[in-house]
């Protein structure tokens, strides 16, 4: 089966990773990396696709709303995995703006293509921190109750909400 799939915040350490693994597991798959290559990209994770005929790079960020469209559009994008984000604590605490613009705005950017254009599916990549802190023993789980403790938590899940409120709302 052949899918057109968008993969944002493809060139990060985990989204590269992903794209290795749909490339050999789905060899016909079309697959879009899209990043913005901050200092959580590194496009030599994909060297090796590079030259491959179903892999393409587009440099950009979730934000900008007409590239995102002219990407769906292009590429014929049927479903999008969202990895982009700002992602470490560190940095959110002495920089919390960039986080939601990228982490929350930028969501809802995809978001709201997705809805437009009618997408199959939209995959949201989160993280455990969105759940605090867990101490020395335990697990979290998915009814465990959100409670962010960095601007990057929070933003990571305000993301995840908006992303169940539009799963909820437009289905």
């Amino acid at each position: 089966m052949n899918m057109n799939i968008l993969i944002t915040g493809g060139a990060g350490f985990i989204g590269s990773n992903f794209i290795h693994y749909l490339s050999k597991e789905h060899p016909t798959y079309n697959i879009v990396n899209m990043d913005l290559l901050t200092y959580a990209g590194n496009l030599h994770n994909l060297d090796d696709l590079k030259d491959k005929a179903n892999y393409n790079f587009v440099h950009g960020n979730i934000t900008n709303q007409p590239l995102v469209e002219q990407v769906i559009r292009k590429y014929q994008i049927e479903t999008i995995v969202n990895f982009a984000a700002e992602s470490h604590v560190d940095r959110s605490i002495l920089h919390p703006q960039i986080f939601v613009e990228t982490n929350v705005q930028g969501t809802l950017v995809l978001l709201e293509a997705a809805k437009k254009f009618e997408l199959r599916k939209f995959i949201q990549i989160s993280t455990d921190e969105v759940y605090g802190s867990l101490g020395m023993t335990g697990y979290f789980q998915e009814t465990t109750p959100l409670a962010p403790n960095s601007p990057y938590a929070a933003s990571k899940a305000a993301s995840d909400l908006l992303v169940r409120s539009y799963y909820q709302t437009y289905n």
